[in-house]
């Protein structure tokens, strides 16, 4: 029998069968000699194809010259012989002759596996444990070896996954990047979604890794690598219990190895989960030190986030001048955390009482604390303490008795005089509740009012800058992402909760992290993102499947989620088990439900809709209005003569309130045109549906040459006036896939071909249609109708003034590159108005844009993944470098000027029904008269002169719309067509 040792050049070359490779590599670690001629075989194979190109240097760019004989030197041979042992097996392991080469097994075949996360590629399926990590930062040391004609190889052979596997393995997160580039390059299977998810966990993209697993598990659900990196990314993202569920998931897979990993995993996370128990355990005891020796806390008592709470009730509860100051030792811990001594002054001040005096009321304190006082009582008991000079008592027992918004502003003095910010953090809290609750009754000041609101907290915010206070500063985190998500500014709102989880996390509160999870889990789901709400609503529900309204809440918003992709079967299934809690759906659910019974309903759905109406409170106008129209949308597909009885008187009771500005309106208002317009659509009567449009718009639609076109999920109503002002339309209800970003093809030609003979067309697209490109075909000239209720605006007589932003100072640690330098397209009349550098922050943006006539905005633009809302990144300042569509809302553009968004993303618009939100359309709500934008990545050289020569155009006398579509076929004519000239979006 031949040595194995024979077999090393045909080893090298790649000529042995796969079995004859696997006993030649059982045979390489042990035989020196084996070790010692493989180098001198490759450096002579590498040398052979010195001269052959490499057509695609991006993973292979050739290495710089080199002394001739360089690998003869004998010491590059010592310390380079282990490493290009290691190539070899790259290059040659288990190949057949002309196949590409294989993965290296001191990797892939070794005793332990590099990478956390798992791969695809078949040779990565045997279990191996992980290897040991540094612990101390040290650069990767794969990181540092050269790239290899080897890979370049790969990339000639197009084996672009074993090529991205390589490339991982051999350079780890440094190559994240590159890997993504590669896996691109595969056509859609699991096995690259699941290798994407993989890169992404390296690359620190926990988002984006989960997405990735989730669209690789959509495909094929049980696949175990897709699996294994959705639970790591779902542990990186702090959301244990759904990890551990993962993990367990996993185990029962049976995989050897990896099976019994997952379940260690799963019980790691299981010892690190937040638990309600203990929570509710420490609350009882935090409860009893009215009467505990506070000698016998536990040792972290004083780190619980709540304990300033108890703390507050025992020191207002002591009798005593001794009992006050037993807990001097505990003010002394607490204010330790927060800084200062306002707590160990407050009970020196407390022992310092007249107890003949304070006595008996403290004494009724301590009753009020273990709520043995009946209303009556606890009224005498407040009258008594009023006038008695206890402010603390006072403050206490308002809390207590949930008066405070009764006695908002006694409260306030009391809790200013008391020089506690925890006081002042519980004040601005109360404020800021009454002034929603002004916003929600009031008409055109609502808007005032949530503005105050949202200061209010804001300001309480900033006291927010030691662990002391966390508790109420995360209390604060929640009331901000709640009014911001009602105000659907869905960035703050995210940032906001991000916020507050950061708090509760690091401190523990059981309560206060579900309801930050809830609120991000609302924008995740408000914003389109199915992989993390499923995610953060898996993750309530597994901390707390027993309680009723967990199970309500986290399925019917699951079932949201299902039928806003049409996922029919799915979302009844989740609204069963919402309605199987046994409590009233809320109005979101009701909302879903009434959608889904239009495909998918039972005899009970109306009866489960008025359930809900009749558990909301009258006072809470905004709700009942909601579960109002979510009944008569039901209604109308059943009898449609009542349905429309229904919402038309609906539409009365609010509209208003809409036209105010009232957002709970503002939605209803909505809502309910969209189920009349679409109930016209059904019946082909598309003047009535077209009327319904004029009417919710509030001012009269074009009588020519007009595009009108709605979704409602499964639904879609085009309606089209020709030049003679020839009504046609298109209903259908057919659809059972989301849209599409773009919406070409979503005008039939039937509706399409009468706009031909228009010069322009004007498209009213009601949300969320409006803003997305390819509604029309490139060659017509067409811009998007904002709804509104004001004329077409001109900009005033006079010099007219041309604002040109660009050359922005980018804040400091941004990656982004520096853009070239914008050449203005200044008309002869206009005044020229530069800003430029680090002048150009936000607030001088929108400043300066006030008595502007033209604005060029030329800088980077992008979308926040966690809100999907778009921003401009401007200069720093006092409140950050990023300018959204609610800054630019609340200017006030006097001279109406017509707006050029030179930026990437620029026209993206946030996901909504019932209004349009995007930058664009805030623009013309502060006063444009017109918005050029794009909702794709711009180039900046050649947007440039296409702006300028539309601008051009347009001051030689032509229409917007026509000098954009045609300076678009200018370019093509030339042979200059660029993939975003269909993307440049015009708003009037």
């Amino acid at each position: 029998m031949a040595s194995p040792c024979e077999h090393v050049a045909l080893f090298v070359d790649g000529e042995l069968s796969p079995e004859e490779a696997e006993d030649f590599r059982q045979h390489l670690p042990d035989c020196v000699a084996c070790q010692r001629e493989i180098p001198v075989l490759l450096q002579f194979k590498f040398l052979a194809r010195e001269h052959v190109s490499d057509p695609d240097e991006s993973i292979a760019p050739r290495a710089p010259p080199v002394p001739a004989g360089w690998w003869r030197q004998p010491r590059v041979l010592a310390a380079t012989s282990f490493a290009l042992v290691l190539v070899v097996v790259l290059l040659l392991v288990g190949r057949p002759p002309g196949q590409s080469p294989a993965l290296p097994p001191i990797l892939v075949e070794g005793p332990e596996r590099p990478l956390e996360p798992r791969l695809s590629h078949p040779s990565m399926a045997r279990y191996r444990p992980l290897a040991s990590r540094p612990m101390a930062a040290q650069t990767n040391s794969a990181a540092s070896l050269p790239e290899y004609a080897a890979l370049g190889e790969l990339q000639r052979d197009k084996d672009y996954r074993e090529l991205a596997t390589a490339l991982l393995l051999r350079e780890g997160p440094s190559a994240a990047k590159r890997v993504l580039s590669v896996l691109d390059r595969l056509p859609p299977s699991p096995e690259r979604e699941a290798d994407r998810a993989a890169v992404l966990l390296l690359h620190g993209s926990f988002d984006d890794a989960l997405a990735a697993a989730d669209a690789a598990l959509a495909q094929r659900p049980q696949m175990p690598q897709a699996l294994w990196n959705r639970a790591l990314a779902l542990r990186e993202l702090q959301l244990p219990w759904m990890a551990a569920k993962v993990f367990t998931d996993i185990a029962n897979l049976q995989e050897p190895g990896w099976s019994e990993e997952a379940l260690q995993k799963s019980r790691t996370l299981r010892h690190t989960m937040p638990d309600r128990k203990q929570r509710e355990d420490q609350d009882a005891l935090g409860r009893s030190l009215v009467d505990k020796d506070p000698a016998t806390l536990p040792s972290d008592f004083s780190l619980w986030p709540s304990a300033r709470l108890y703390f507050y009730d025992a020191v207002r509860s002591a009798p005593s001048r001794a009992r006050a100051l037993e807990f001097e030792p505990l003010a002394r811990k607490l204010d330790a955390r927060a800084g200062g001594r306002v707590l160990q002054d407050y009970v020196a001040r407390i022992a310092g009482a007249d107890f003949k005096h304070r006595g008996p009321l403290a004494k009724t304190y301590a009753e009020l604390v273990h709520d043995r006082l009946s209303r009556p009582q606890q009224e005498k008991f407040l009258a008594r303490i009023q006038t008695s000079g206890e402010d603390d008592l006072l403050l206490g027992a308002l809390v207590l008795m949930e008066a405070v918004p009764q006695h908002l502003p006694l409260f306030e003095q009391k809790a200013a005089a008391s020089g506690d910010p925890w006081f002042t953090l519980t004040a601005a809290r109360a404020r800021a509740t009454e002034q929603q609750g002004l916003a929600a009754k009031k008409g055109v000041e609502a808007h005032a009012h949530w503005n105050q609101a949202i200061q209010t907290l804001l300001d309480a915010r900033r006291l927010c800058t030691s662990p002391g206070l966390d508790y109420r500063c995360a209390q604060i985190d929640i009331d901000l992402s709640t009014l911001y998500t009602q105000l659907h500014r869905l960035d703050d709102a995210r940032r906001h909760a991000q916020q507050g989880l950061l708090l509760t996390r690091r401190n523990g509160d059981w309560f206060l992290e579900r309801s930050l999870l809830q609120n991000v889990a609302q924008v995740a789901r408000m914003v389109n993102d199915a992989p993390l709400s499923r995610a953060y609503y898996g993750e309530i529900l597994e901390r707390d499947p027993a309680d009723p309204e967990t199970r309500r809440r986290v399925h019917q918003a699951l079932a949201d989620m299902a039928w806003h992709h049409l996922k029919v079967d799915e979302a009844r299934t989740e609204l069963d088990l919402a309605l199987a809690s046994g409590l009233p759906l809320s109005v979101s659910g009701a909302f879903t439900l009434s959608d889904v019974a239009r495909l998918r309903s039972t005899p009970e759905d109306e009866e489960h809709l008025q359930k809900a109406f009749d558990a909301i409170p009258p006072t809470e106008k905004g709700e009942r209005w909601a579960a109002a129209h979510a009944l008569g949308r039901l209604v109308i597909e059943r009898d449609p003569a009542r349905g429309r009885e229904l919402l038309n008187d609906l539409s009365r009771q609010v509209e208003a309130a809409a036209r105010q500005g009232l957002p709970a309106a503002r939605r209803v208002w909505a809502y309910g045109f969209t189920s009349l317009i679409m109930d016209a659509g059904h019946r082909n009567d598309f003047t009535q549906a077209l009327a319904l449009m004029a009417r919710e718009r509030g001012t009269p639609l074009p009588s020519h040459c007009l595009l009108a076109a709605t979704v409602d999920s499964e639904r879609t109503l085009v309606l089209s006036l020709d030049a003679q002002g020839t009504l046609v339309g298109h209903y259908d209800a057919t659809r059972r896939q989301p849209l599409a970003s773009r919406l070409d093809g979503l005008v039939p030609a039937s509706v399409l071909e009468p706009l031909r003979a228009c010069a322009r067309v004007d498209v009213l697209a009601r949300p969320p249609l409006h803003g997305r490109a390819g509604i029309l075909p490139s060659d017509f000239a067409w811009s998007y109708l904002t709804r509104t209720t004001e004329a077409r605006r001109t900009p005033p007589a006079g010099v007219a003034r041309h604002l040109v932003v660009s050359g922005v100072a980018l804040p400091p640690g941004t990656d982004l590159p520096r853009l070239n330098d914008w050449q203005p397209g200044f008309g002869p009349e206009e005044e020229q108005v530069r800003l430029s550098g680090a002048q150009a922050t936000p607030a001088r943006v929108l400043a300066m844009m006030e008595d502007a006539s033209e604005v060029d905005l030329v800088t980077h633009g992008d979308i926040h993944a966690g809100s999907s809302a778009s921003f401009l990144l401007l200069a720093q300042d006092a409140d950050g470098p990023e300018l959204h569509a609610a800054q630019v809302r609340s200017a006030v553009l006097r001279y109406a000027p017509f707006v050029v968004l030179a930026a990437c993303k620029a026209a993206h618009t946030t996901y909504a029904v019932h209004e349009p939100l995007s930058i664009p359309a805030a623009f013309l709500d502060a006063g444009a008269r017109g918005v050029l934008a794009a909702p794709i990545d711009l180039l900046d050289t050649e947007v440039n002169a296409f702006f300028n020569q539309v601008r051009e155009r347009m001051r030689a006398g032509q229409p917007a719309a026509i000098a954009l579509r045609d300076e678009r076929e200018a370019w093509r004519h030339e042979g200059r067509g660029r993939p975003w000239l269909d993307g440049i979006l015009l708003f009037e």
